[in-house]
């Protein structure tokens, strides 16, 4: 009989990555977690052979009926998800900062999984996407880093449960390599009036920021994790690159003249980005600076350690699309 994977959002890049994985992988079945088992993007998966079930993080119940028989379950929560929510606004405490309410949620929904996995009796492995503690890491000098401290805490509290003991890993995933142009940030490479391209950021242009190619590369660190021995933290890196670096590889693959880079203040940053986004970003670019992304547990691993090749930016840049950003090139 085939074992089962159960992938929490199956629609989201990470669990595409997982799923995707473990369809190649012989003797598995996917079962995915999904908000909206009707949507598209939930029935392409469908179409592909992945078990699709419907699933909410704030409804323990239904977490508990999706991880029925589960061998392995994957777990990731989106703080951006709860960000983007309208109803986030209405329902945070008056006064209270919009990051700080999707912290709150966010960690609670962190405590749902990993409570709804200690109900399943024959689990062997419950891997979890975490990040570093900005907190701890920094002794207090980043101490508001809201997406980074809820997921961490998030996995100790999974730690911490005597029925997850001998039965817990967390992955760490890097920062997208998508993420500067696709999501409408200021980081998105321009073409000036005369022709070169720029970019704008938050931090030196000339010190290496952890990136990777997670839709890709995500899901075979997982499947690494889940076959190695519990309790490994991984950190999947795929390429440490400076603003200039990504600027200038982006540039020399598309065929572009590069500019260079232009460096935002925090307060810049915070100006363009609005109601906490520009805070969230910017001090977490400056964290992985100070203390690198991944934290100071000296517990964490990388990829090499499983002999896992990840995909370089070069590569990436050679494969994608980015006609939604060169449309103005000539």
């Amino acid at each position: 009989m085939s074992q089962i994977i159960v992938v929490l959002g199956i629609t989201g890049v990470q669990g595409s990555s997982v799923a995707d994985t473990y369809l190649q992988t012989a003797g598995w079945k996917v079962r995915g977690v999904t908000r909206n088992p009707e949507s598209d993007n939930a029935k392409g998966w469908a179409a592909k052979g992945v078990e699709i079930v419907k699933g909410d993080l704030d409804d323990m119940a239904s977490l508990k009926r999706a991880f029925v028989g589960a061998d392995i379950i994957f777990g990731v929560t989106d703080f951006w998800t709860i960000f983007k929510d309208p109803e986030s606004n209405k329902k945070k405490n008056p006064g209270q900062e919009l990051v700080e309410y999707c912290y709150d949620v966010e960690l609670q929904q962190g405590k749902n999984i990993a409570d709804a996995a200690a109900t399943v009796p024959n689990l062997f492995r419950y891997i979890f996407s975490s990040m570093a503690n900005a907190t701890t890491s920094s002794c207090g000098k980043y101490a508001k880093l809201y997406h980074m401290d809820s997921k961490a805490e998030a996995a100790v509290y999974a730690q911490n449960l005597p029925a997850l003991s001998g039965k817990f890993s967390q992955v760490q995933a890097p920062i997208y390599f998508q993420l500067p142009w696709q999501w409408g940030l200021p980081t998105t490479p321009k073409k000036t009036a005369d022709g070169t391209w720029r970019m704008t950021g938050i931090g030196a242009g000339n010190k290496g920021i952890p990136f990777g190619h997670v839709r890709k590369d995500f899901g075979p660190c997982v499947k690494a994790v889940a076959e190695s021995e519990p309790n490994v933290n991984l950190f999947a890196v795929g390429e440490y690159l400076s603003w200039s670096d990504y600027l200038r590889i982006f540039c020399e693959t598309q065929g572009l003249k590069y500019g260079g880079y232009d460096e935002l203040s925090y307060d810049a940053f915070c100006e363009l980005l609005p109601g906490g986004l520009g805070h969230e970003f910017s001090q977490n670019v400056l964290f992985a600076f100070d203390f690198g992304y991944e934290g100071t547990d000296p517990a964490v691993v990388k990829p090499e350690k499983f002999g896992l090749k990840m995909t370089s930016f070069r590569d990436y840049c050679q494969e994608t699309d980015f006609s939604s950003i060169l449309k103005d090139e000539k």
